[in-house]
């Protein structure tokens, strides 16, 4: 019986990395057909050095890499919202790679998270009413980036429910 189950969990295993390889190998593909579009490829693109690398490398906590990254994914978006439809090949690579950033950037895949990030970063920042609405939350958005306030606001709302439960 264990020469069996030996058996069966190397050809369980042989298989999770056959298609392990073949979705990076894929993932691989997509990015090659983006290069070759927005001809990537060419020696004048580095010049400038790296866009996000650099900044990603230089994070020390994993809190301030979180926010980095939000704002790259924030960038990718918006690029993968221009409408390429002169080349399907290409629309159709973007896609796919959006899939993958989704993926990996929230973990939990929950359509709500996805939709509300798009949402966010679809905000115009030059819409008067906008500009309002943002100074009106301002407060409660710089209280909420300080974990300390956080967990007092916490500490605080759960002895009020306790005192109003009396």
């Amino acid at each position: 019986m264990k020469y069996t189950s030996s058996i069966l969990a190397l050809q369980f295993c042989i298989i999770l990395s056959f298609s392990s390889y073949y979705c990076q190998s894929r993932f691989t593909n997509e990015i090659r057909i983006l290069k070759n579009y927005f001809n990537a490829d060419n020696s004048d693109v580095g010049d400038n050095g790296t866009l996000f690398v650099g900044i990603l490398k230089n994070c020390q906590e994993e809190s301030e890499r979180k926010i980095f990254q939000s704002q790259i994914v924030s960038f990718y978006f918006k690029l993968f919202e221009k409408h390429f439809t002169d080349n399907q090949t290409v629309q159709n690579s973007m896609n796919t790679i959006k899939e993958q950033i989704i993926t990996k950037f929230f973990k939990d895949n929950s359509s709500n998270k996805v939709q509300a990030f798009k949402n966010l970063i679809q905000i115009s920042v030059n819409d008067e009413h906008v500009q309002r609405q943002a100074i009106i939350e301002l407060k409660k958005v710089i209280d909420d980036l300080s974990p300390n306030q956080r967990k007092r606001r916490r500490t605080q709302m759960l002895f009020q429910s306790r005192r109003a439960s009396k």
